[in-house]
């Protein structure tokens, strides 16, 4: 699943017209967000429960926060379009491992295009239905190292969430009210 970095352009009517930069890599300890993310804000702790807005991850990709966004580009497939865009990111880092909670609204969903390359390449979310939906994956790196890669992907691409992870998700996910716009989140304890 590849993220990319879009130019975001506030359209008259409240729409928003999306313009393809580049890709952005999430995992990795080399140009990754996320390590870079983290190894900035982690105290010296056995845990540690983290927030990054898309905001956050945009400034963190060297690119001005204001009139961007990350799109995750979930299904690849022929003739399929399924676009979300990334507004928030949870972390509960243990020591080799990462597992990780995505809020994404809903851009296009399996809609079929002729060409979804050409259409990813500019488009508008005029009529999106922006429904929040969650993805829960894992970084192989934590708070003592490890290569922040992506964990494995088979038949069942899931996550384990231990006690305190699932809870600190749980709790984020169920708050009603978003940061405001134009600002990095505090990194959470």
């Amino acid at each position: 699943m590849p993220f990319v970095l879009y130019e975001r352009r506030e359209q008259p009517g409240g729409a928003a017209a999306f313009v393809q930069l580049r890709e952005l890599s999430l995992a990795g300890t080399s140009g990754g967000l996320v390590h870079a993310f983290v190894a900035r804000f982690a105290p010296q702790a056995r845990t540690f429960a983290w927030h990054a807005t898309a905001t956050d991850l945009i400034a963190e990709a060297g690119a001005s926060p204001k009139g961007h966004a990350i799109i995750a580009d979930l299904k690849s497939a022929r003739g399929n379009l399924s676009l979300f865009e990334l507004t928030d990111l949870w972390g509960f880092s243990y020591a080799e491992w990462t597992p990780l909670a995505l809020r994404l609204e809903v851009l296009a969903a399996d809609r079929t295009v002729p060409d979804p390359s050409r259409t990813k390449q500019r488009f508008t979310d005029e009529g999106c239905s922006r429904q929040a939906v969650h993805q829960f994956l894992y970084l192989q790196g934590g708070l003592r190292g490890g290569a922040w890669t992506w964990g494995p992907v088979g038949s069942v691409n899931g996550v384990l969430l231990w006690p305190d992870a699932f809870e600190y998700f749980l709790a984020r996910i169920g708050e009603r009210g978003r940061p405001a716009p134009g600002g990095p989140a505090p990194a959470e304890p």
